[in-house]
């Protein structure tokens, strides 16, 4: 049997005007759904995180069963180096200023940081949305634009001065340093070496030991400058570093917990080598015999701190990789900046032994920061490994 056009015309008016009928409630929401934008989410978190877990277990069900649908969301695990990339440009869009562990922003502009902001405006503002797209005139909204690390990279620069400071102290600090600079001040003693002699030989030996710093350091800010352009190089050099900043960094804090159970120093591992003790010790013993201070005080300065390099190498180096990495034209005024704060403990406790401080009070303090020195520098390490990953 054949249907004449006017036949199926009916035919058709009459299926579309009788399914509204028998179609499921269901089917309406589904084709109500397929006529608007998803929301979009874009979830940033840290792996293991507490706050995350929570986000998981409490918010997640309650959106996909109130909106699935209705939205989509982006999950970025900021662990990965390009989802913190990513992380810094909505951070800079939006001027987001507190970092929390997990956060949330819908359609590219609304935020909602940390736990509790999620379960207090999530869902409300889902609704608002959804809304919005029925409103005349609705447009869609536009994604952040994310280029490359560029943000990432200068949000960084802007902390380096700070990391150098901190680094520079920090290694100015060490124990290594100050452990020879306790022996020192005891040799002074004994040779009875005060007032305006003292200042002759201090001022000498901070000098030195800046002086000396400064052109080692130069060599190798400018040996790192020369492989900058080499990436595979540039690779290694920055892998290698990472690898050695997290093992300092892990035995940093082992030896800052067991200097802390037991009191004895033979428990820390990142220190000079007895050998090099032995000859920083006699090299100070024969400056200190010189009839003129001031060549006393230089030769001891760059001798020593050439020979202690050893041991405040350690945050030395990597520091230096991260000032070749911010350009040479910033890179010297970093040296500079360095190594002021490296001798700049020297120069206190020279001008505190000027004043009257007795070498028993410098080798008490010197014992009892040893703890606080070890974690400091072990946050530094890892502060650096971060710097050196991102640039």
């Amino acid at each position: 049997m054949s249907f004449t056009s006017r036949q199926s015309v009916v035919i058709t008016l009459f299926i579309l005007a009788v399914y509204p009928c028998f179609a499921s409630p269901d089917t309406e929401k589904n084709a109500w759904v397929s006529s608007i934008s998803p929301v979009i989410i874009d979830y940033f978190y840290e792996a293991g995180c507490v706050d995350c877990t929570r986000v998981k277990n409490q918010i997640m069900p309650e959106l996909k069963e109130r909106l699935e649908g209705y939205f989509k969301i982006n999950n970025y695990d900021v662990g990965i180096k390009t989802n913190v990339i990513r992380l810094a440009a909505y951070q800079e869009k939006l001027n987001i200023v507190s970092n929390k562990p997990v956060m949330m922003v819908v359609d590219y502009k609304y935020v909602f940081n940390g736990f509790d902001a999620i379960k207090a405006g999530l869902l409300r503002q889902m609704d608002e949305c959804i809304a919005a797209q029925q409103e005349p005139g609705w447009k869609p909204p536009q994604p952040i634009e994310i280029k490359d690390n560029d943000i990432v990279v200068e949000r960084m620069k802007r902390f380096t001065a700070s990391v150098v400071v901190t680094a520079g102290f920090l290694d100015g600090l060490n124990p290594c340093a100050i452990a020879t600079m306790v022996f020192f001040m005891s040799l002074l003693v004994v040779a009875r070496i005060r007032g305006r002699g003292l200042l002759l030989m201090g001022f000498s030996f901070c000098m030195a030991s800046f002086i000396t710093y400064t052109a080692l350091g130069l060599g190798l800010l400018r040996t790192l400058h020369l492989f900058s352009g080499f990436s595979l190089v540039r690779h290694i050099v920055d892998t290698g570093i990472i690898i050695i900043l997290t093992i300092f960094a892990f035995i940093s804090f082992r030896d800052a917990y067991r200097y802390k159970m037991t009191g004895n120093p033979d428990d820390v591992t990142l220190q000079l080598p007895e050998s090099i003790k032995l000859k920083i010790h006699g090299i100070l013993k024969k400056g200190i015999s010189k009839k003129s201070l001031i060549a006393g005080g230089t030769v001891t300065g760059i001798l020593v701190t050439a020979l202690e390099s050893v041991c405040t190498g350690q945050m030395y180096v990597p520091t230096l990789v991260i000032m070749a990495k911010s350009g040479m034209s910033k890179a010297w005024g970093y040296l500079l900046l360095y190594n002021l704060m490296f001798i700049l403990p020297l120069v206190i406790i020279f001008v505190l032994t000027y004043f009257g401080l007795q070498t028993q009070t410098l080798l008490d303090w010197s014992k009892k920061n040893i703890v606080i020195s070890k974690v400091l520098i072990g946050f530094t390490f890892v502060l650096l490994v971060f710097f050196v990953w991102i640039f």
